[in-house]
C-alpha cells in the first residue's frame, strides 16, 4: 500500500468515491490504475485492445487480477437486479455484469480505462441503435456512474488530457499525472487537484514507472539512530555513486548541492564517501564546505562510528583547534593552501588512493575567483602526484567556478530539491535522475531510485 500516496489511499478506503485520473498519453494512468487495482480490489472496464496491451505490457499482472478484467464491447451473461434501480439496465452488458460482481462482494468499485477509449466503443453501439444514442453521449453517462457512487460503489475513470472538463468538475477527487523530458532525462508527478474531504497534506509527488509498476517517492527525514553500529567495509570503488563514478587514482568528481537540499542529505552523502576511504587506512584531507565546522564533523564521525580512524584524517581549519586531525591554515592565502596539501601527502605511500574533499563554497569566502581556479588546479596537480582522488562539494552561484571545476574533473554530479523531493543526476557522465530517501542502518545512508 505504501506505494499509493497516503491521501489517495484514504480518500479510496471510503465507499462511493468517483476518482479521475487524468493526463497526456504516456504519464502513467493505466499503471497508477493497476496499482490500485492490485491493493483495493477493483474490478477493470476497459476495451479489449487495452486489456491485451496490459498482458503484454505488465507481466507482473496475478491471475486473479486478469479475471477481474471486462470488456467494454462484449457481451456478458448478467443476472437481474433491483439494487441499482432503472440505471442498472441502460448501463453496457459488461457493466452490469462487474455491478453484480460487486453486489457478491467480489470486488469492491470499478475501474474505467480509458474513457475516450470506452466511449468510442460506445458511440459505435448508438450509431446501431439510434435509440440510446443520448445513453452513451459522454456527460449524461458519466452522470449514470455518479449515480451509482450514490449506491456506495466506488469508480475509478481514466480519461485523456488534462483539461478541465464536466468530469473534473463532477468527480469527487481529481489526480492529474504529468511527464516532462529535459535533457534525454524523465521526470514523473502527479498532482492532487481534489479529494474532497481529505486534508491534502501534499499535493504534489514524484512518482517512478520502473519494471512497468507504480511507486510515489518521498523523501524520508528520519532521526538518527538510536544504536550506532560500525561502518561496513565496502569496495572503495563500488559507492553509492558507482555507475557514475569510479573512485579511481587520478579521478575528480564535483558534487554539486543545488538550493535547499536538506542539511542532511549533504552531510550523509560526504561522510559516507569519507568514512569508506578511512576504514581502508586512506588518509582523506578535508578542506570542508561551510556548513562542516568542527562541532559538525565531529557529531558526523561520532554516528558513523570512527572514532578509530582519526589518524587517517586531516582537517584543514582556519582556526586554534586541540583536535590532533586538525591542521591550522589560512584560507585567504592560495600557497598556503597548496603547500598543506602537498605537505600533508609527501609522505603518502598506500595501495589506497587518498581522498581530497574540497569545500569549494569555502575557499569561495576567502579567495578571488582567479585565485581560487588557480589554487584548485596547482591542488589537482599535487593529489594527482600521489594518485589521489578529488571530491569537490558544495553550493556556489558563481558559473566561473562551477565551469572550471567541472572542466577538470570526470564527473559532475547535481543534487537538487524539488517541491520537497531531493533528485540526483549525472551531468557528466549523462545519467538518468534519481530520488533519493535517508534511512538508518546504524549509521545514516542515503537510499536512490531511479525515476523511468
Amino acid at each position: 500500500m505504501s506505494k499509493i500516496p497516503e491521501e489517495i489511499r484514504h480518500f479510496l478506503s471510503q465507499s462511493g468515491r468517483v476518482l479521475l485520473i487524468r493526463g497526456e498519453p504516456g504519464t502513467g494512468k493505466t499503471t497508477l490504475a493497476l496499482e490500485i487495482m492490485k491493493n483495493f480490489n477493483f474490478g477493470y472496464l476497459a476495451t479489449r485492445k487495452i486489456v491485451e496491451e496490459i498482458k503484454r505490457e505488465y507481466p507482473w499482472i496475478r491471475k486473479e487480477m486478469l479475471e477481474k478484467m471486462y470488456f467494454i464491447e462484449e457481451k456478458y451473461n448478467y443476472e437481474n437486479t433491483d439494487t441499482f434501480g432503472q440505471v442498472f439496465y441502460l448501463l453496457p452488458e459488461s457493466m452490469r455484469h462487474a455491478l453484480n460482481q460487486y453486489e457478491k462482494g467480489e470486488i469492491e468499485g470499478i475501474i474505467i480505462d480509458s474513457w475516450h477509449s470506452i466511449l468510442q466503443e460506445l458511440n459505435i453501439k448508438a450509431m446501431e441503435d439510434k435509440s440510446r444514442e443520448k445513453v452513451y453521449e459522454s456527460q449524461s453517462f458519466f452522470l449514470k456512474v455518479l449515480k451509482l457512487s450514490d449506491l456506495n460503489v466506488k469508480f475509478i475513470v481514466v480519461n485523456e488530457g488534462k483539461e478541465e472538463d464536466p468530469l473534473s468538475y463532477l468527480a469527487d477527487g481529481v489526480i492529474t499525472m504529468h511527464k516532462k523530458v529535459e535533457d534525454g532525462r524523465i521526470y514523473r508527478w502527479l498532482t492532487v487537484d481534489k479529494l474532497r474531504g481529505e486534508d491534502i497534506r501534499k499535493s504534489n509527488y514524484i512518482f517512478t514507472l520502473k519494471n512497468s509498476k507504480f511507486r510515489a517517492l518521498k523523501s524520508k527525514l528520519p532521526g538518527y539512530p538510536k544504536k550506532l553500529v560500525p561502518f561496513p567495509e565496502k569496495p572503495i570503488q563500488k559507492t553509492f555513486f558507482e555507475d557514475i563514478f569510479k573512485f579511481e587514482r587520478g579521478k575528480s568528481m564535483v558534487l554539486d548541492f543545488g538550493d535547499f537540499v536538506p542539511k542532511q542529505y549533504r552531510m550523509t552523502m560526504v561522510m559516507n564517501l569519507v568514512a569508506n576511504f578511512l576504514i581502508h587506512d586512506s588518509r582523506v584531507i578535508m578542506i570542508p564546505p561551510n556548513e562542516l565546522d568542527m562541532s559538525e564533523l565531529k557529531f558526523q564521525l561520532y554516528l558513523f562510528s570512527l572514532g578509530k580512524y582519526y589518524r587517517n584524517l586531516v582537517y584543514l581549519y582556519s582556526g586554534e583547534t586541540m583536535e590532533s586531525f586538525a591542521r591550522e591554515v589560512d584560507f585567504s592565502s592560495a600557497g598556503e593552501v597548496k603547500t598543506t596539501v602537498e605537505d600533508t601527502l609527501k609522505d603518502y605511500s598506500s595501495d589506497v588512493p587518498p581522498l581530497l574533499v574540497i569545500g569549494y563554497d569555502r575557499l569561495y569566502n576567502y579567495l578571488q575567483p582567479k585565485e581560487m581556479t588557480q589554487v584548485l588546479y596547482r591542488i589537482k596537480d599535487v593529489v594527482s602526484e600521489k594518485g589521489g582522488v578529488m571530491v569537490f562539494v558544495g553550493n556556489v552561484s558563481d558559473i566561473t567556478i562551477k565551469r572550471f571545476c567541472s572542466s577538470i574533473s570526470d564527473a559532475y554530479v547535481k543534487v537538487m530539491n524539488v517541491g520537497g523531493e531531493v533528485l540526483m543526476y549525472g551531468i557528466k557522465p549523462w545519467t538518468r535522475v534519481f530520488h533519493l530517501s535517508l534511512s538508518n542502518r546504524g549509521y545514516p545512508t542515503v537510499e536512490r531510485r531511479e525515476i523511468a
